[in-house]
């Protein structure tokens, strides 16, 4: 099944995408307790640029929701035919509504195999709306699909952590990088660390360290969180 998506003028012709070139790689995120895989993020991969630069240019063009169209079903789709296991964690931008159509054609095309396999990740940097938000929400949820939800690059702020915190009443917060590298040795931000874990606690969230890159990162974080990711662990990897 291919989706009907219509390419706007706004969006420099150099700067479109073409659904049936995407690739998509997958980075592995390990439940440390249990020493085994929970699941894999799914990250844009275009061809020619940085997807952040699609992103922007999308976003300026006010087409930020189809960028979230397309990752979701052809990003799904990469994951599925890789036969990966686990959960599958989709990033989503707050600020854009995804419709009951485009949500129902992934819930199809994935066939219920990921109806509670599913992590909705936040992404903090976008702008927040909670009207969007909520039909977004209600789309996923109407589709058949029971994802949990996950805060991305927690800790950026403390006021906007909080906020989200409430609005999203996540499953899962990531500890943004900046907090991850050389904690061994960062007094500061093992102080941040601990006030993280003692709030998931506290909350009943699960935290994941991101962006884990030496065997120092690891072993300091593995007795106070529940998932890890970064390079230590596993590259993300186009699967073909």
């Amino acid at each position: 099944m291919e989706l009907p998506y219509q390419l706007y003028e706004d969006v420099p012709w150099n700067y479109e995408i073409h659904p049936e070139t995407l690739q998509f790689a997958f980075q592995p995120i390990w439940d440390i307790k249990n020493h085994s895989i929970y699941g894999y993020e799914c990250l844009m991969r275009p061809n020619g640029r940085p997807p952040m630069d699609y992103i922007m240019a999308y976003e300026r063009a006010g087409r930020l929701q189809e960028i979230e169209e397309i990752s979701f079903y052809y990003g799904a789709k990469a994951f599925l035919d890789a036969k990966l296991e686990g959960m599958l964690f989709m990033n989503s931008f707050p600020s854009t509504c995804m419709s009951l159509e485009r949500a129902l054609e992934a819930e199809m095309m994935a066939n219920h195999r990921l109806r509670d396999r599913m992590v909705i990740e936040i992404l903090e940097y976008t702008q927040h709306d909670d009207f969007s938000w909520q039909i977004k929400k209600m789309a996923f949820e109407r589709s058949g699909a029971r994802p949990l939800y996950a805060i991305d690059d927690f800790g950026t702020g403390e006021n906007e952590d909080l906020a989200c915190l409430q609005r999203y009443k996540p499953d899962i917060v990531k500890i943004d990088r900046k907090f991850v590298n050389h904690i061994e040795s960062n007094p500061e931000h093992q102080n941040v660390i601990e006030h993280m874990v003692a709030g998931g606690r506290r909350d009943g969230i699960k935290l994941l360290a991101e962006g884990v890159e030496t065997a120092n990162e690891y072993y300091y974080l593995m007795s106070k969180v529940d998932y890890m990711q970064g390079y230590f662990l596993g590259k993300p990897k186009i699967y073909k």
